[in-house]
């Protein structure tokens, strides 16, 4: 399989893409730099702003017109919001879409590409970028009116300190630096 991965939004969907790059490379998928390459395509949305939305919509319909056989499988915060039946923003309304998978479900992302079960519990020991990105928690409990990220995202959540320096080993063996991230980073451990 041929897999063009595209991340829009922040450093917590950009960790989430590695995660995917991961398990997808893991089963035996190629990265491909242009979706007219691909068999399949990945798009990690971005709910934070109604132009990053619009964006995301845009870059899936010029990669259905630029290989019209694509499957689009959509990930992410925009993924994860619920729409009305109808609602233009729908992500599962785009051409190709075959799969709306909410937040950074990696077991769904695995069922939607057809990669077995146990690829959703892959890894990443090293990332695409010089700089690693590691998640210390994910989720925001503030409720703000002009964010949709609670909805996205869901409420925080803190990975445990053995969980972080485990990844963090890993990553240190091939990354110089890491790049600690998370939607509400100064909430991490008020759930632990």
């Amino acid at each position: 399989m041929r897999l063009y991965l595209r991340t829009f939004g922040c450093r917590a969907n950009q960790y989430d893409s590695e995660a995917v790059r991961a398990m997808a490379e893991a089963a035996g998928a190629t990265l491909v730099d242009e979706a007219a390459e691909a068999d399949v395509a990945v798009f990690n949305s971005c709910a934070v702003t109604a132009e990053a939305e619009a964006d995301l919509r845009k870059a899936v319909r010029r990669a259905a017109r630029e290989r019209p056989g694509l499957r689009t499988v959509v990930m992410g915060c925009a993924a994860a919001l619920p729409r009305a039946a109808g609602d233009a923003r729908d992500p599962a309304a785009l051409p190709n879409v075959v799969a709306v998978v909410p937040g950074a479900d990696l077991a769904g992302v695995a069922a939607a590409l057809d990669l077995p079960p146990a690829a959703a519990g892959v890894v990443a020991t090293a990332q695409s970028g010089a700089r690693a990105l590691l998640r210390v928690q994910d989720g925001c409990d503030e409720h703000c009116t002009f964010c949709a990220t609670t909805m996205a995202r869901g409420a925080a959540r803190s990975r445990t300190v053995d969980a972080l320096v485990d990844e963090a080993r890993r990553l240190a063996e091939r990354h110089p630096e890491i790049v600690l991230t998370g939607v509400h980073v100064g909430t991490y451990g008020r759930d632990l």
